[in-house]
């Protein structure tokens, strides 16, 4: 039972507080996982509490719409052992694991269009798109790169190859020496713009790899570091197939058909632990036994034994947090991130021109505003068909808030002819992505919320997701729930727990394949060059001799 009282705290007056075991400190995805796992493992034993802070929030993202159903889905949602099937297909992918485990716990459906897309393949050919608007066809998927020409593909194929065995060497079980904190290091320290640049040579090269980087970030590869990247690709097992197979994210972000089913269900079940909170001015510590949350003058204060930290970056920029509890390298790390941007659109019409031309719907563009785009799945079980077809997808972000509503509809007459210049309607919307450390902060950043002994607070809820990956955000909570688990009761902690969180790691490959994954047309050019002019060198060293 959570305990009401009133006692003075440090000299400040005697205020209303109310105190329990762990509170954990807002309603975000991973804050709701948090608190549920901790009510279903010890129900009315532990006072547990979870503030939703009131005040000014982010926008939600809107722009997901309703799906007509397959007839198999409402099986599935009945089926507990057709959901057993779903996950054990799933766990070579940590992401959509993540996604199986909560959905199976709730009985959602997961519709194979997000969790399998490279399952519900179209037959029709997709659309590439050049900066200078000129269109090529696709019968393959989009990572085959059969679009660009002979050397364009090479590089992009051999620059695909270097990242997947990078991101095996970064992440796999390997002895703590100087080099490979030195190799760490440098991923950290590395922008994907400048990775980008020294691997790849031609401009429509490095134009598909940033518009990759910003569909899986939210940001620009400017700002993004080849580590942060690579660890997005180990959470999908493959930096290869982001496009087309293995973009259940992108997907996600789009539709929000598990997010929104998902933090229903977890709010649903943490209802009556949960309490409406006015903002709070300061966290610290009293007693060295316990954290106290102070509030606004007059409102109700807040006592526990341990504190999750489940809000979002910025949100900590308006509290004043104790020395002890988060240190001026913590405060600078989390004050640096920045939120990622992305936004979305969805445009309808009545007839679906595209599939009676021979497209899919499938658009890859690097001259814009549309980046990437697809036909609107229907997913829904209730049986009801739609009246319109429509494409959704990505746009360009832009500084400005200008619509891009006639930018859209003339690059899909470019696309499509004449009939994509009468829609019925269309929207767009901001995505609010993950968000971004700065260059160098990624590895303080994981060993901050991986911390698994905490004192006071933990960190691992902290909510670096927003809207832009649900998998990472519930990963985020169960790792929360494990540290908390570990500090209060250990012994309480199960094989499914720690199964849950242990994920295989990715064996390295041969080196001779982590050789030749290095080969790309610049690092032949320079071969090249080295090797004509040590020719030259050579012939006039001998010149030189024989004339001596």
């Amino acid at each position: 039972m959570v305990q009401k009282f009133d006692k003075p705290f440090s000299g400040k007056g005697t205020k209303k507080s109310i105190k329990a075991d762990i509170i954990i400190l807002g309603c975000t995805l991973p804050g709701i996982v948090t608190a549920h796992k901790l009510k279903r493992r010890f129900g009315n034993t532990m006072d547990i509490v979870v503030l939703d802070l009131v005040g000014p929030q982010r926008s939600a993202s809107k722009c997901n719409v309703a799906f007509q159903a397959l007839d198999d889905e409402t099986d599935k949602e009945n089926n507990p052992d057709s959901q057993d099937d779903t996950t054990r297909q799933l766990v070579n992918n940590v992401a959509k694991y993540y996604l199986a485990k909560y959905a199976k716990e709730f009985s959602i459906p997961l519709p194979e269009v997000i969790i399998t897309p490279e399952k519900v393949r179209s037959p029709l050919s997709k659309l590439f798109q050049h900066r200078n608007g000129q269109t090529v066809e696709c019968a393959k998927d989009f990572h085959d790169f059969d679009y660009l020409s002979f050397v364009e593909r090479f590089e992009m194929r051999q620059y695909q190859t270097l990242l997947d065995q990078s991101m095996k060497n970064l992440f796999q079980t390997r002895a703590d020496t100087k080099y490979e904190r030195m190799r760490l290091h440098y991923y950290d320290q590395t922008t994907m713009e400048k990775h980008i640049c020294d691997a790849l040579l031609f401009s429509t090269s490095r134009e598909i790899m940033r518009n990759t980087v910003r569909l899986v970030c939210g940001a620009p590869a400017s700002s993004v570091s080849v580590l942060f990247y690579l660890h997005q690709c180990h959470r999908t097992c493959g930096a290869r197939n982001h496009l087309d197979g293995d973009n259940t994210k992108f997907r996600e972000k789009l539709l929000g058909y598990c997010r929104k089913r998902l933090a229903n269900k977890l709010q649903q079940s943490i209802a009556d632990i949960t309490l409406s909170a006015k903002s709070i001015t300061e966290i610290r510590t009293y007693s060295d036994e316990q954290v106290v949350l102070e509030t606004m003058k007059g409102e109700t204060n807040y006592v526990c034994n341990l504190l999750a930290m489940a809000l979002r970056p910025d949100q900590l920029n308006t509290i004043q947090v104790e020395g002890q509890l988060l240190s001026e390298q913590q405060a600078d790390l989390t004050g640096s991130m920045k939120p990622g941007r992305a936004k979305k659109f969805a445009i309808q019409y009545e007839e679906n021109f595209w599939r009676k031309q021979g497209y899919s719907g499938d658009i890859l563009s690097i001259r814009g505003p549309i980046i990437w785009a697809m036909e609107k799945p229907r997913m829904s079980g209730t049986g009801s068909s739609e009246r319109y077809f429509s494409l959704i997808g990505y746009l360009k972000v832009r500084d400005d808030n200008i619509d891009s509503q006639e930018a859209v509809i003339e690059q899909l007459i470019k696309l499509f002819g004449d009939e994509a210049a009468t829609p019925v309607s269309y929207k767009e919307r901001d995505v609010a992505d993950l968000f971004i450390p700065r260059c160098g902060d990624f590895v303080a950043l994981k060993t901050m919320t991986r911390d698994s002994t905490p004192k006071y607070l933990e960190w691992g809820a902290l909510d670096i997701f927003a809207d832009g990956d649900v998998a990472a955000a519930l990963e985020a909570g169960h790792t929360a729930y494990l540290n908390l688990l570990t500090c209060l009761r250990p012994q309480a902690m199960t094989f499914e727990d720690l199964s849950t969180a242990e994920w295989p790691i990715v064996l390295n490959e041969k080196p001779l394949k982590r050789w030749l994954a290095h080969i790309n047309v610049i690092s032949t050019m320079h071969f090249v060059v080295f090797t004509a002019a040590l020719c030259i060198g050579v012939r006039l060293l001998r010149s030189y001799i024989r004339k001596s």
